[in-house]
């Protein structure tokens, strides 16, 4: 959701249009910048169909800044705007995930009233993003959503769908960015691509006719792809796992593992073990220790007779920053058991459980070696806070895997075998975790929990699940950036 703040985005415009060395007689940027001044409140119809900023402002848009102001990260480099971007994206709210690095092809297509031009893409070799601008002459029915048709060759690309957002300038204009990945269709470093738009709003109506066709080549290794080979291998139980290749881009970080197992060559339909009882994954960590949020992953199957090679693994993670010297890649084995999670409570799975001591430190030791202390927790008027430290590993800031209990909630887990017996959570809920503040690392992760404010004379606990996990600790791998 766009944080749009219109006050702050009008005074931006206000600001760098009177910055602008506009080459214009006087006259008109005397009238110009008195019309600024004098913006009327944003108009909003039904169906999120406008979001009128004004006339003038939707010429100044289209004339000076372009798409530039609604894609941040790809018009960083811009020679227009590129400095002032980041003032212009905090006042609309699009995402500051995106980058610089981009490849300026400007396409223009047209079917019937209905005018699309591609400005900027970017292609890692996983994901495929691109800042666009449509027109109508007949308006718009409703936010476009672009969820094209994507070919290379005569080969159609799957995909899903990372992104798409943007705004509207006008009644027949609106500015957007849309973003794809391609994780079980990998596309090659140098592609020659189709992308066919034959509807605005998300909807599918076929391969014909072909509306608005781009073709265009992409080169990731142009927008910054650096491939890094590792060829480790690791055996667990039936199946052996090699750690391929390491992708690391300016929007992803991606790792490529191939599953060997013996037992496929005797059976043409043999699906692994791995994918019945257990999971591989990774940890990943950047040379501060900090991990990487995982994006997601993607099996793609080679199941032939007589081949041990059962399929491939795509592991993707957030992108590493630049100042990263090297990353550590932890291999993990987990219970591949589907976990029905309601009410913030995974079920079927024990806890465990400690009261939080007000006067003294709490450690709480999940069975995955993970370990959690809450080292201080302060009653205040309006919320309750508390600062709490993770040991061993952590999948990623963003859920630190801990939950707050009252006793109503405890005793419930308590009285249904510790948890074993179905939906035993109902009618129970967590301690809200309003705010999860990370602090740095300091002999482990440390956080700063933000509760609403809580009745002082109650007791209140902490829980963290006993998740089947095997840290395979010995099998970690640091890989050098710097040596490519």
């Amino acid at each position: 959701m766009n944080n749009y703040n219109e006050d702050k985005f009008n005074e931006i415009l206000k600001h760098k249009a009177k910055q602008e060395n506009i080459q214009a007689p006087e006259s008109l940027k005397k009238n110009v910048l008195n019309t600024l001044n004098k913006l009327p409140d944003r108009k909003v119809k039904r169906k999120g169909r406008l979001s009128k900023v004004s006339g003038l402002v939707a010429g100044l848009i289209v004339c000076l800044l372009t798409f530039n102001v609604f894609m941040p990260a790809y018009a960083e480099s811009l020679p227009v705007i590129g400095p002032t971007f980041k003032e212009i994206n905090e006042a609309i709210g699009i995402g500051d995930k995106y980058i610089k690095g981009s490849k300026d092809v400007d396409i223009t297509k047209k079917y019937k009233d209905t005018t699309m031009t591609i400005n900027n893409i970017y292609y890692d070799g996983v994901e495929l993003a691109i800042a666009y601008e449509l027109k109508s002459e007949s308006g718009f029915d409703d936010k476009p959503i672009i969820f094209p048709i994507i070919r290379s060759g005569f080969k159609g690309i799957q995909y899903d769908n990372e992104e798409n957002n943007g705004e509207f300038i006008d009644d027949n204009t609106y500015v957007g960015l849309a973003s794809y990945s391609f994780t079980n269709d990998k596309l090659p470093d140098k592609a020659k691509i189709e992308f066919i738009v034959n509807d605005l709003y998300g909807n599918w109506v076929g391969y014909y006719p072909k509306k608005l066709d781009f073709k265009f080549s992409i080169d990731s290794k142009d927008m910054g792809k650096e491939v890094y080979t590792i060829n480790k291998d690791i055996k667990y139980g039936e199946e052996s796992f090699k750690i391929r290749e390491v992708i690391k881009s300016k929007l992803n970080t991606v790792v490529y593992v191939d599953i060997y197992n013996e037992l496929s060559k005797a059976n043409k339909y043999y699906q692994g073990d791995y994918l019945k009882e257990y999971n591989f994954e990774f940890i990943a960590l950047d040379d501060k220790g900090i991990p990487l949020n995982n994006k997601g992953m993607e099996f793609s199957g080679v199941f032939k007779a007589k081949k041990s090679l059962i399929g491939t693994s795509i592991f993707r993670f957030d992108k590493i920053s630049e100042e990263t010297k090297s990353i550590t890649l932890i291999p993990i084995i987990s219970n591949s058991n589907r976990m029905s999670i309601t009410n913030n409570t995974i079920e079927n799975v024990k806890y465990t459980i400690e009261k939080i001591n007000e006067d003294n430190e709490t450690l709480v030791k999940s069975s995955s070696e993970e370990e959690y202390i809450i080292n201080d927790i302060d009653f205040q008027e309006d919320k309750t806070v508390v600062n709490l430290k993770a040991k061993k590993y952590l999948r990623t800031l963003e859920d630190i895997h801990i939950s707050i209990w009252d006793e109503e909630k405890l005793d419930k887990y308590n009285s249904s075998n510790k948890g074993q017996e179905d939906e035993w959570y109902k009618g129970t809920t967590d301690i809200e975790i309003k705010e999860t503040k990370f602090n740095g690392l300091d002999d482990g992760y440390n956080f700063t929990l933000t509760l609403p404010a809580l009745d002082k004379s109650k007791d209140y606990y902490i829980a963290a699940p006993n998740r089947d996990i095997k840290v395979l600790e010995n099998e970690k791998i640091t890989i050098d950036l710097s040596k490519n």
